[in-house]
């Protein structure tokens, strides 16, 4: 059902019907019409829902949605909800929350599970033990087949995942894994130690979110064990929460690419004034960059007045050189990102970029060639193609080695982003220009 159509029966106050169209749409599509209402009608379209449908969509809705709701519905009500909620998106949920609205869940809670939620909400924001859920299938090698069905079966519907359960001995040892698919294979009467993979590949709490997300990448996982560092099993990741730092991840490297500083809400509800706090520092910073392009024109003014020419072609020949590095920088950027490279390759990637950025050089110069003959004679068609070979070079490996640079001295290569290296290779571009021009003019 469409949006419209959504807010055609919420105008007209057909709940009723509104009712019935809401249950034929799965919850990922009614957190998303939720996401777009305002506040009150959300809220009313959310106590529409019956509660397990509720809590499901709930676990979808945007922050801010979550947000909305969650200050507007009674104590009681928001403790239900956040109770039904698998264990990992209601510590999503609470650290996406104010101080005020966890403080209402909490004063609510037993104290056991309070402790464990402090604990989850203690960790890292980066680690993988912040997107972990508990709510596992823990087995017994001591367990016949039999047995470990019949748990499963009764627990299954408090758990995340039972397509991998996780064998630990009294201590909370992880000893090893037994899929869903062995049990079912296997006899009744076999021992799960018997039949269970003792090679698992784990993380710990403290470890990376991106470590997880490349384990998960290379293996395709669907869910994976996350232990201590005493290898007791604490929680397990699942492929959904892993997705959600793929985006998280993605999203962050792309606006360190844009020299935009992290966003932790959506652009559409971002305010001016916090666009404004991300995105100012770098263009002040960039402005003060840009300043050594203008010295660089400044020191060469007797060249620029011998041949006036050589202005025309001054944008073209620095476009080129922040276009060439932000393509180079584009490529090692996401390579790092993914694992396809490491710092150690950078000499056999260095020899690589030589050859394309050579070769992508002097097919540029061959083509401004033509305009530099047109505008002013062979002397300008030689420097101009000269100058543009050596910039698209000098700009390629320049956007190639600096991610190499700031991963080397752990920074995010990320933040070697496009306006950077544009900065960077306009510099160049300017000085490289203007020095053969002298050069080869003789002034």
């Amino acid at each position: 059902m469409k949006f419209d159509q959504i807010m055609s029966l919420l105008d007209d106050k057909e709940y009723v019907l509104l009712k019935e169209a809401l249950l034929e749409l799965k919850a990922p599509d009614i957190a998303e019409i939720i996401d777009e209402l305002d506040s009150k009608s959300g809220l009313l379209v959310f106590r529409l829902l019956p509660k397990e449908l509720a809590v499901d969509v709930f676990s979808f809705l945007s922050s801010d949605s979550k947000g909305s709701i969650s200050r507007l519905v009674h104590e009681k009500e928001l403790q239900e909800i956040v109770n039904e909620l698998f264990f990992d998106d209601m510590i999503d949920f609470l650290e996406e929350m104010p101080a005020n609205v966890v403080k209402r869940i909490l004063i609510n809670t037993p104290e056991s599970k309070r402790k464990l939620i402090n604990q989850f909400l203690n960790y890292p924001d980066d680690s993988a033990g912040s997107v972990m859920t508990i709510e596992f299938v823990s087995l017994r090698k001591e367990m016949t087949v039999e047995e470990a069905l019949s748990k499963i079966r009764a627990t299954a519907l408090e758990k995340e995942t039972v397509y991998t359960c996780y064998v630990m001995d009294h201590e909370r040892h992880l000893e090893g894994i037994v899929t869903l698919k062995d049990l079912v294979l296997h006899s009744l009467t076999e021992k799960i130690e018997d039949i269970m993979h003792r090679d698992v590949i784990s993380v710990t709490t403290l470890d990376n979110q991106e470590r997880a997300a490349e384990l998960f990448k290379k293996y395709n996982f669907l869910a994976m064990p996350v232990t201590d560092h005493e290898n007791r099993l604490v929680g397990i990741i699942t492929v959904d929460d892993i997705m959600d730092v793929v985006d998280e991840e993605y999203t962050e490297d792309l606006h360190k690419m844009a020299t935009v500083g992290e966003l932790d809400t959506t652009i559409l509800n971002a305010s001016p004034s916090l666009l404004i706090k991300k995105r100012l520092p770098w263009l002040l910073i960039l402005v003060f960059v840009n300043i050594f392009s203008g010295a660089g024109i400044a020191s060469f003014e007797e060249t620029i007045q011998s041949v006036i020419s050589l202005v025309f072609f001054l944008p073209l020949l620095i476009d080129s050189a922040g276009n060439a590095g932000s393509q180079s920088a584009a490529l090692m950027i996401r390579a790092l990102a993914l694992g396809d490279v490491d710092t150690e390759d950078w000499f056999d990637l260095l020899k690589k970029e030589v050859m394309v950025s050579i070769s992508l050089g002097i097919c540029m110069a061959l083509a401004v060639s033509v305009l530099g003959f047109y505008r002013g004679g062979m002397d300008l068609a030689i420097i101009v193609s000269l100058s543009m070979a050596i910039v698209v070079i000098i700009g390629s490996l320049i956007g190639m080695l600096l991610p190499f640079i700031f991963d080397r001295i752990n920074i995010d290569p990320a933040a070697a982003s496009g306006p950077l290296v544009t900065s960077i290779a306009d510099i160049a571009g300017v000085l490289i220009y203007f020095s053969i021009a002298t050069w080869y003019l003789g002034l």
